[in-house]
Formats: structure tokens, C-alpha cells, sequence
């Protein structure tokens, strides 16, 4: 029980020290919701913990821990991330959680072996097509090759380029300010 309380603590003071930075974020409501059920748990009855820690097993902490992974995976709050997988960690350890889960797991593994050997599809074969002939042009036939390069343009070209790039701006204010430095 006092395990519990120092989970829940931990989790209280990460909560209300980071509230107002990540209160936006998608794994800020399952801290939220992690936190009320240890809260919940440390003061249920002997007879009410037991469906509590079924709900912990089956919703909250697997989700949990796919919401913490994602700021593990930040790099700007990885520290946040790995101290909440710990607390996590933690209180599935003191509830007995990752003993059923282990168990749980080792069970449907035994019961469907069939199902872990997935055969990987590997798609249709597909045929290449033959090269198709094409009718042979006479070199004389085809179009001299322009031995004017992209440098030698003619004088017409790059006096369009110069007047379309030497068209004047509209000069506002901030532009009479910041004339004077250039």
C-alpha cells in the first residue's frame, strides 16, 4: 500500500509540475487518467481492488504505455518519458499486473501456435516484355543537334529576362527606412 502511495505521489507531483506545458498534448490524459486510478486504488476496499486492477490490466496501463513511448521517442522530453514508463513499470510490479500479463501472454501463445508462423506474400511473378522493333530513321533524316549552348542565347532573350527583372516594386515605408543602408 505504501508502494502504491509513492507511485501515486510521483505521478501527482509530474502532473501538477508539467500541467501547464503539456496539458495539450495526447499522452498528458493518459497521465491523467493513470493518476486518478492509483489514486482510486490506494483508497478502494479490499473487494473493490480486485476489478480495479482488472480495469488497470485491460485499458489504462497498455495504453499508458504506448502514449509514454511517444515522448520517449521526442527527443526534447525523453527524460519525462522514461521516468513515466518507470512509474508505470513500478505499479504494474506492485499490482501483480505483469505477472498476468505474462501469463496471459504465454497462454494465448500456447493455444494458437498456428497463427504466430505468417507466411509473408510474396506478390505474382511478373514477365518482362520483349523489346518490340522500332523501325530504323536514316540519320539524314533526323534534326541537327543545336550546338548553341544554354550560354549563347540571343540578344532578344536576355533583354526580356533583364526588363522582366527590372521591373519596379512598390516601395512602402519600411522601404524608405532600410534605404539608406544599402
Amino acid at each position: 500500500m505504501e508502494e502504491l502511495l509513492a507511485v501515486h505521489s510521483l505521478l501527482h507531483l509530474i502532473f501538477h509540475r508539467n500541467k501547464n506545458q503539456h496539458h495539450r498534448t495526447k499522452w498528458w490524459k493518459w497521465l491523467s487518467m493513470l493518476k486518478r486510478a492509483t489514486a482510486d486504488l490506494a483508497q478502494a476496499e479490499p473487494s473493490a481492488m480486485e476489478a480495479q486492477k482488472q480495469h488497470l490490466a485491460a485499458h489504462i496501463i497498455p495504453r499508458c504505455y504506448v502514449a509514454f513511448s511517444t515522448v520517449v521517442a521526442d527527443n526534447q522530453f525523453s527524460t519525462l518519458g522514461v521516468v513515466l514508463l518507470a512509474a508505470l513499470a513500478r505499479l504494474s510490479k506492485i499490482t501483480g499486473i505483469s505477472q498476468e500479463m505474462k501469463k496471459r501472454s504465454t497462454t494465448s501463445k500456447a493455444r494458437n501456435p498456428a497463427s504466430a508462423v505468417i507466411q509473408e506474400d510474396l506478390g505474382e511473378r511478373i514477365r518482362r516484355v520483349e523489346d518490340v522493333s522500332l523501325p530504323s530513321v536514316p540519320p539524314s533524316a533526323l534534326p541537327p543537334p543545336n550546338k548553341a549552348g544554354p550560354e549563347e542565347k540571343s540578344t532578344k532573350d536576355r533583354s526580356a529576362l533583364k526588363s522582366a527583372k527590372k521591373t519596379k516594386k512598390k516601395k512602402n515605408a519600411i522601404d524608405d527606412l532600410f534605404s539608406s543602408l544599402l
